[in-house]
Parts: structure tokens; C-alpha cells; sequence
């Protein structure tokens, strides 16, 4: 457990990732010094006390520099994509055991490691498994070291590139979603995810426990097709696909990309996890403080994907319209 922000020493993976920067956002906030590493150097500072390391997962000399005199590790990086099973393995099994055999070396005793729900089945995917023998190999060399695991839902918010595509969806008039009609899921908003991150450091609890945003029954599609609706002043109607059309296309693509070496878009392990009904946090669940609800997310969000244009603009009527309506919050 952290308790002196300002003299104590972080050091964060995956910090430039789209959660990381997030999170670096409360760390600076709250006065810490951040050690931070990554792949290639950085153009600019990204904190007010922040120390850059390059290198990766896989390198021992960073690994040691990026621990050394710390008091706690937040590790958020990992593979969410990747040519094969292997390679998801080597990154986030892997690389979390090496991170965390030498946080021990350095006398750490604070490690919160931002997992996925997705940890919860393993059998579903190459990416699920690699997540929970993460979890696994962590409380096989935890010893005298605090662990503090965050299985994380889907994430939202500004700066996401991953879930562009279905947002673009849900703001037309129909959203074609690769998924079943009696899908439950938990979602958090990106900041409040950060805050929760960081809120781990500071805390004594260990173990594994859920992250969400304060909807315990989760959501379904007609929930976030509906709250879509209300935003964008026009119904959307969620168009389920038939998973077999999904599973060939997955196959087609994954063959496709792992002949050249590459990630596929979609595999038939994601078309599995797409397809599971219950993706709701459960486990000891953590919320931060006020969380944002919903509809005040998905504002902003869209909002800051119109701004930088990556989402067509509404047609002005309709913003005027929902002006008009007193959305205050964006």
C-alpha cells in the first residue's frame, strides 16, 4: 500500500496504451514519480515526474532499471492482438512472470496488474488463456510481494481506436453486431478505470477482483442501443449476425493474416468471446468513486471522436436539436 504520493516512486507498463494514458493522467494528478517503459522514446514528456525506460517485456537490463529503488509496479501492458498463441503467450504470460521475478529482486511489495474479465474462460480464446495463466503464474511467484489483480470489462472512451468500429455502427440507423441477442456485459469508462487503477496502488486488498461501472445486471444491446439512440435523437436497431457467417469470416481473415505474419481484425477465439452470453462482473467487484454513468460516457466519447474525425458529424438539425435538449455534460 502506497500512502506518501509524493515521494513515492511508480513504475507503469503500457503507459503510451490507450488505458495507460489515462492512468498517467491521475498518476501526475496525484503527485507520484513515474518510471516509465516503452518501446521507443517519446517525442515529449508525458508527465510532470515521469523517467523514461526503453525497452519491452522481454528485456532484463529494462526490466531491472524499470524497478530498481521503486515502490510499487502498475503493469498494464499486454498483447490484445496477436499472428498466434504463441505470441500472446510470450508477451502476456511471459512477460508479466519476468516483470514480477524482478519487481521481488527489487523489494517491491506493491504489483497491481490490470487483467480481463476475459481471464474468467480461458477455454475461448488464445488471448484469454495467455490473460489467466498470467493471473496464475503472478500467484506462483508472488511470495512476499502484494498482488492485486483487476479483471477489467470492456472499456470505452476517449482515445479508443478498438471500439471504433462499433460505435460507427451504433450511431447509424442499423448496427450490425457480431454477437447474441442474449449477451449480458459489464462496460467501465476509460477514466473511471484509471482511477480504479491507481486507487489499487493505494489500498491493501489482494487476489483477483472485477472491475465495472456501478450497473451490477450489466447491459444487453438493446441497453446501449438505446442509450445510443437517445444521444443521436434517432432510433438504432441492433441487426444480430448469424454466428456461422462470423466464424467463417473470422477464419478467412486469421488465415489470411497468419500466412503473412500478421494480427488478424477477428479470430475464431474473439467470435467465441464475442458470442458468450455473460461477460458481467461479479468477483469482488470495484467501482470508483461517482462513476460515470452510461449516457455521460458515450457523450463524451462520441463527442471527442467527432473532434477528431473519427466519427461523421451528425447532421446540424440534429445537433441543434440535442442542444436543445439540455445534454449538459458534455
Amino acid at each position: 500500500m502506497i500512502a506518501d504520493t509524493q515521494n513515492s516512486t511508480i513504475a507503469v507498463t503500457g503507459a503510451t496504451g490507450f488505458v495507460g494514458r489515462h492512468v498517467l493522467s491521475v498518476l501526475d494528478g496525484r503527485g507520484y514519480k513515474l518510471r516509465l517503459l516503452t518501446r521507443r522514446a517519446l517525442p515529449e514528456p508525458v508527465a510532470e515526474k515521469a523517467s523514461i525506460i526503453t525497452g519491452d517485456l522481454g528485456d532484463a537490463d529494462a526490466l531491472a532499471r524499470l524497478t530498481e529503488g521503486a515502490d510499487a509496479v502498475l503493469h498494464l501492458a499486454g498483447a490484445i492482438s496477436a499472428p498466434g498463441r504463441q505470441q500472446f503467450f510470450t508477451v502476456n504470460e511471459e512477460g508479466t512472470r519476468r516483470l514480477a521475478v524482478q519487481a521481488q529482486r527489487a523489494g517491491i511489495r506493491r504489483f497491481v496488474h490490470m487483467s480481463s474479465l476475459a481471464a474468467r474462460q480461458p477455454e475461448l480464446s488464445d488471448y484469454a488463456a495467455s490473460k489467466r495463466a498470467a493471473e496464475d503464474g503472478l500467484d506462483a511467484v508472488s511470495g512476499a510481494m502484494d498482488v492485486a489483480i483487476i479483471r477489467a470489462p470492456a472499456v470505452y472512451g476517449p482515445g479508443d481506436r478498438a471500439t471504433l468500429p462499433l460505435i460507427q455502427q451504433l450511431t447509424g440507423r442499423f448496427a450490425l453486431i457480431p454477437s447474441s441477442v442474449t449477451s449480458r456485459f459489464s462496460l467501465i469508462y476509460v477514466k473511471d478505470l484509471a482511477r480504479i487503477a491507481v486507487a489499487a496502488l493505494e489500498e491493501d486488498w489482494t487476489g483477483r477482483r472485477d472491475a465495472d461501472d456501478g450497473e451490477p445486471p450489466g447491459y444487453g444491446w438493446a441497453d446501449l442501443a438505446a442509450a445510443v439512440s437517445t444521444l443521436e435523437d434517432h432510433a438504432v436497431t441492433p441487426v444480430f449476425l448469424p454466428r456461422p457467417i462470423v466464424n467463417a469470416a473470422a477464419w478467412l481473415l486469421s488465415s489470411g493474416a497468419s500466412a503473412i505474419g500478421r494480427s488478424a481484425m477477428i479470430t475464431p477465439g474473439k467470435v467465441r468471446e464475442l458470442y458468450h452470453d455473460d461477460w458481467v462482473s461479479r468477483e469482488r467487484v470495484l467501482r470508483a468513486d461517482a462513476p460515470t454513468p452510461l449516457p455521460q460516457g458515450l457523450a463524451r466519447t462520441l463527442a471527442w471522436y467527432r473532434r477528431k474525425g473519427w466519427l461523421r458529424d451528425r447532421p446540424s438539425a440534429d445537433r441543434n436539436r440535442l442542444r436543445e435538449g439540455g445534454v449538459k455534460f458534455l
